[in-house]
Parts: C-alpha cells; structure tokens; sequence
C-alpha cells in the first residue's frame, strides 16, 4: 500500500509539473511572439518609407532574422509538446471512459427491455398484448448548464476603418538626422537680362535668400493594457499596432493639410467662373500661369462628386476628365483630382508636389514597453505610436487653398 501511495504521489507531482512546464511554456513563448510580432509591424511599416538600398537592406536582414527566430520557435515547440502529448495520452488512458449520448440511449433502451422481457415473451404469444416502453431520459434544455455555452470566436474585428489616402504619399520624403532641417528659399523679384548693344554695359541681376527652417515635431500617442488583456484578446497583439497607426496617419494628414493650406499664397482668381468646375480649371490655369505644376487637386469626396456631376443647360465638364486605372485618381484636365476625408468641405488645396516635402528624423514606429512607470509592479503594457518629423514648405505661392463657397 506504501508503494502505490508513493507512485500516486509522484503521479501528481509529475503532473503537476508537466502543466507547470506547459503553461510556462505558453506564457514565454506568447511574449516572445508578441515582440517579434510587434517588431514586424514596425519593419512592415519603414519598407514603405525606404528611400534607397541602403535603407532597405538592414530592415530586410533583420526581417530574415526573425523569420529564422520564428521557425525555432517552431521546433522547440513541437520538440517539447510531443513530451507533453506523450504524457497526457498516458494519463488519458487511466481515465473512466465517457459515454456518448448514443451510447446512453442505447443502455437506457436495453435496460428497459431487459426489464419488460416477460411481456415480450407475452407478446410473441398473445399479439393483443401491450408492451409499454418508458425511458427514463431527462429532456435537457440551456438551463441545465451551469456556466456559459461554448463560444465560437471570429478572426476579424470591426475595427473604425483607415483614411483612403495619406499626405505623405503624395510628397517627397527627405531625412534630417539632427532635427532640424534648413533650406533657403529666394525672395527677390524676378531679375530680366537686358538686350546689350554694342559697347554698354551689361544688365545687373540680384538675387536674395531667406533661410528656412524646418524643426522636427514629435506625432504620437499612446495606450496602456494589461498582460490578462493581451492574453483574454490574442489578436490585440496585431490589430493594436493597426489602430495606433492608423490613428497616427489621421493626425499627420490633419497636421500636415492645415499646415499647407495656412502657408498658401497662390492665385485664387477665378472671377467669370459660375459652377465649381470651372473655377477648379481656373485655378489650374493660375498654377500654370506661375510656372508652377498643378500635381494634386484636393477636395472632400462630396465636392468631388460635385465636380463630377456638373452638367447645367450651359455647361459640361470637358472632355479631360479621365479615371487613371493605375491608381485610380479622376484626372481633371490632367491634375489628379482626390477625394480626401481629411481634406476641408468646400475647399480645395491645389499645390506643386515639388515644393514640398516631409522631413523625418525618426521614422514611424510602433513600440510596447513593460517598463513604464509602474507597468513592471502591475502587469501593464504600454504601446506608444510616434513619428519625429516635419513639413518643410519651400515655395508657398507653389499652393493654392480656394473656397468654393458652396455650403
């Protein structure tokens, strides 16, 4: 009797640590998940950003780094969990077998049987005879279960979608490892050689330059969660970084579109115009007046459909209106026409992408610390989204901000 006491003791004490050894297992090998997981996201994103192949090869290394890190992962899992499978398969098999529902109905009819068998026999003889079945089988309902009901769990969120279009997509991106980024703009009039005759002297030509400068700003926010959170709601691990990005995009394009329309000192005259349409190709005709590219017209998308619909009994929209199937933008005479909903109702920001810029001295990352303030002591993560950068505005009269004064 000693010796199956001991064996039964140690059964529980190997048991109790094969469960020990899984769960921490499960915990470590989520929060290295979690990191690498993270640390893709944040990789995912500087790929758009990339400039050169200089920029792109140390972020496509490290990729390649956790891919490998990732498939280890893979075989020590798998290495460890046949042990444990093993174990548990063994304990399984100890176990009082469970009878299915089937089974149960078959037993409860065959004991009814069993107990009805002189009837039966009655029955064979007599076929006027009754034989009365009564099956002691509860009829069971959702109340009969203490606790809740199995859940079925989807894959997706409905998480508040993106914006259609970023900013940034739609101007050059130049680097400033110092925070601060200086340009120099000219702000003399127009110089014009003169015709020389012979023997006089030579028209003379002055030039002036201001210097601007672009300092960068800090973009960012973020979000403090528990640990019970992060494992309760696996997929917070990848669509948090969704959501602090996505949220991030819509200030900077807010920043930088009211940014742009403050400095703008482009013609607006668009004097004779009577429909919306015609003053939008007045003001590309100013753009192009003043030398400048009309490279973007942006407007909300019910001005924009505004636009597009205007046919009144003296007046159509020309014939340049094109849907551009590459990237989808309408074309308006030739100047991409986007509908932004970060863009101002009833307005329209017309600029030459060329004199523009984003200046960035920390690229777009999202980052979690466990670190922060007492998140060590409680168990909290802090995931923060953060961009260093800067709109640098070399011409500001190469922007045109109109209001088409509909309401």
């Amino acid at each position: 009797m000693a010796d199956n006491k001991d064996d039964l003791s140690l059964s529980k004490q190997i048991k109790g640590y094969v469960e020990a050894l899984r769960e921490n297992l499960t915990q470590e090998q989520k929060e290295r998940f979690l990191e690498l997981t993270l640390e893709v996201e944040t990789l995912g994103a500087k790929v758009g950003s990339a400039a050169s192949k200089s920029d792109f090869d140390p972020i496509n290394k490290r990729l390649s780094e956790i891919s490998e890190q990732f498939n280890q992962m893979v075989k020590d899992n798998k290495a460890n969990q046949e042990v444990i499978d093993n174990y548990i398969a063994k304990e399984s098999s100890r176990k009082v077998e469970k009878k299915s529902f089937d089974d149960g109905w078959h037993d409860a009819v065959s004991n009814e049987i069993e107990k009805k068998s002189a009837e039966i026999k009655n029955f064979q003889t007599d076929r006027n005879a009754k034989i009365e079945f009564k099956l002691d089988l509860k009829t069971m309902t959702l109340s009969s279960v203490t606790g809740d009901t199995v859940q079925a769990y989807g894959n997706r969120q409905g998480i508040v979608p993106s914006q259609k279009s970023n900013f940034r997509d739609l101007i050059p991106t130049t680097p400033s490892p110092t925070g601060s980024y200086v340009t120099y703009r000219e702000t003399n009039s127009v110089q014009s050689p003169g015709i020389q005759t012979e023997g006089s002297a030579k028209t003379d030509m002055n030039y002036a330059f201001t210097e601007v400068k672009a300092v960068s700003k800090y973009i960012a926010g973020k979000t403090t969660f528990s640990k019970q959170l992060m494992f309760a709601l696996p997929f917070l691990t990848t669509t948090l970084p969704r959501t602090l990005i996505r949220d991030f995009y819509k200030k900077e394009n807010d920043y930088f579109y009211t940014t742009a329309a403050a400095a703008a000192t482009g013609s607006d005259y668009v004097a004779g115009a009577t429909v919306d349409a015609e003053e939008l190709l007045f003001l590309i005709a100013n753009q192009i007046d003043a030398n400048f590219e009309a490279s973007y017209s942006l407007v909300r998308a019910r001005e924009w459909a505004r636009i597009l619909m205007t046919k009144p009994q003296d007046y159509s929209i020309p014939g340049g209106v094109t849907i551009d199937p590459q990237t989808g933008f309408t074309k308006f005479a030739g100047t991409p026409l986007i509908a932004a909903s970060w863009a101002a109702q009833d307005k329209v920001l017309i600029f030459d992408r060329d004199i523009m810029e984003r200046v960035e001295t920390e690229s777009l990352r999202v980052e979690f610390s466990y670190e922060n303030n007492d998140n060590f002591e409680k168990n909290m993560v802090t995931a923060r989204v953060e961009c260093f950068e800067e709109l640098n505005i070399l011409r500001p009269d190469g922007i045109i901000y109109h209001d088409f004064g509909n309401s």
